[in-house]
C-alpha cells in the first residue's frame, strides 16, 4: 500500500505557470510510482483556493496560512517534503509534526540578506529595509528549525550542494546534524547527449532570466564585447534567449553585431534540448548559484559550460576537464578563445561534461536516492 506524501511547494507548474518550479515536478513524476502524492501550496494572493491536475499531479493552492495549517491537521500525511520552507511553518506546523519531514534547501530561504546586495540600489532603501527585516526573521526561524531537527530527528535537510549547507549554517548561526547532499536531478533522457562536431565550438548559447543580477548576464555581455576585438570574432555565432527588466539595457550593447542573435523570449523547458543540439558552448556566468541547473542540463546535452568560479559551481565543474571556470569577463572571453583555438579540447570537455553530470546528478541517480530515503523513513514509522 502506498504511503501519503504531501509536498509543500507554492510555485508548482501549471498550464498558466509553465516556469514554476519544474525541478520539483521532475521529481514528483517519479515519486508517484511509489507514493500517493499531493502538492500543497500557500498562495495568499489568490482570491480563493485553487485546485488543478498538472500532468497527472494533484495540486492544491490554499489562499491563507490558516487554511494551510487546517489542511495538514485534518489530512495528516504519512510523510512531508518541503521545497522552499517558509519561516511561519516552523512554529505552526514543524515544531509539532511527528511524521518524517524532508526539507530541500535551494537558496534564498537560507541566505542572509547581505548575500543579495547586488540586487539592490541605494534608491531602494525602503524596500531594502523591509527585505532585511523579513530576512532576519527567516534566519531566526531557520535557526530554530535546525535546533528542532537536531533534537527531534524526524526533520532532515537535503542540500543541493555542500556550499549551500555551509552558507545556511553560517547565515543562520546553526549546526545541522540531520542532512543529505543530493543535487537537483537532471533528466538525462530529455537532455540527451549528442556528440558535438568541433565546428560547434564556434556556436555559443546563453539562455537566462534577465530579472536578477545574480545571473550575471552583464558579465556575459562584457565577455562578448571583449571577444569583438579579436580577429576571429566574426567566425563566432552567439544566440541570447531571455526575458526580464535587464534584457534590453544589456543586449542593446550588442545590436551592432551581425553574429549576435538576440531573442527576447523564454524557451520552454521541453524545447531547450532541441536548441542545445545547435550549439557547442553554453555561456552561463553567475554571481550566486547553489547548483546551476540550466548549466547542468546543458552539460548533459554535451555543451561545454563557460561559467564563473564561485559559490557551488566548482562542486560541479573541474576547470579544463568538464567545463571552463573564470573570475571575470576578460577570463570568460579567454575561455571561449581557448575553445576556438583548440578544437580537440572542446571535443574532450564536451564528452566529459555529459558523462560527469550524469554520474553526479542524472535523474535516475538522484531520484533513486530520494525515493530510497523517503521509503526508508516511511517504513520506520510503520
Amino acid at each position: 500500500m502506498k504511503g501519503n506524501l504531501v509536498i509543500f511547494n507554492s510555485n508548482y507548474p501549471s498550464p498558466a505557470n509553465l516556469y514554476g518550479d519544474v525541478f520539483v515536478h521532475s521529481r514528483v513524476r517519479h515519486y508517484m510510482q511509489h507514493f500517493n502524492v499531493q502538492i500543497l501550496g500557500c498562495r495568499p494572493d489568490l482570491a480563493q483556493p485553487e485546485e488543478y491536475v498538472y500532468e497527472g499531479v494533484n495540486v492544491l493552492n490554499l489562499n491563507s496560512k490558516h487554511a494551510f495549517i487546517d489542511y495538514i491537521q485534518n489530512n495528516p500525511p504519512d510523510i512531508i517534503g518541503i521545497h522552499f520552507v517558509a519561516g511561519w511553518m516552523v512554529d505552526s506546523i514543524l515544531a509539532h509534526v511527528k511524521v518524517p519531514v524532508f526539507i530541500w534547501i535551494h537558496g534564498y530561504e537560507a541566505l542572509g540578506w547581505y548575500r543579495r546586495l547586488f540586487n539592490f540600489k541605494l534608491s531602494e532603501s525602503v524596500s531594502f529595509g523591509k527585505y532585511i527585516l523579513s530576512n532576519t526573521r527567516q534566519m531566526l526561524r531557520m535557526n530554530k528549525l535546525s535546533q528542532i531537527s537536531n533534537k527531534q530527528k524526524n526533520i532532515r535537510f537535503i542540500f543541493v550542494s555542500n556550499w549551500m549547507k555551509t552558507i545556511m549554517e553560517t547565515d543562520t548561526r546553526s549546526k545541522i546534524e540531520q542532512y543529505y547532499l543530493i543535487p537537483n536531478p537532471i533528466d538525462s533522457e530529455q537532455f540527451a547527449y549528442h556528440p558535438k562536431a568541433s565546428e560547434l565550438r564556434k556556436k555559443i548559447l546563453l539562455i537566462r532570466s534577465f530579472d536578477s543580477k545574480k545571473y550575471a548576464n552583464d558579465i556575459a555581455i562584457e565577455a562578448i564585447l571583449h571577444l569583438s576585438k579579436k580577429d576571429f570574432f566574426k567566425e563566432l555565432d552567439f544566440t541570447i534567449y531571455g526575458k526580464g527588466k535587464y534584457f534590453k539595457p544589456l543586449t542593446d550593447r550588442l545590436v551592432q553585431f551581425n553574429n549576435v542573435k538576440i531573442v527576447n523570449e523564454f524557451v520552454e523547458n521541453k524545447n531547450i534540448p532541441s536548441v542545445h543540439r545547435e550549439y557547442g558552448v553554453f555561456l552561463c556566468p553567475t554571481r550566486q548559484d547553489a547548483q546551476g541547473v540550466s548549466m547542468c542540463e546543458a552539460m548533459s546535452s554535451g555543451l561545454v559550460p563557460v561559467t564563473s568560479n564561485n559559490t557551488a559551481i566548482p562542486e560541479f565543474i573541474t576547470d579544463g576537464q568538464n567545463g571552463l571556470l573564470s573570475n571575470s569577463a576578460q577570463e570568460m572571453a579567454t575561455c571561449i578563445e581557448k575553445l576556438y583555438r583548440h578544437p580537440e579540447l572542446f571535443t574532450a570537455i564536451s564528452v566529459k561534461a555529459a558523462k560527469s553530470i550524469r554520474a553526479m546528478a542524472g535523474h535516475q541517480v538522484v531520484i533513486n536516492k530520494e525515493i530510497s530515503l523517503l521509503s526508508e523513513a516511511l517504513r520506520g514509522t510503520n
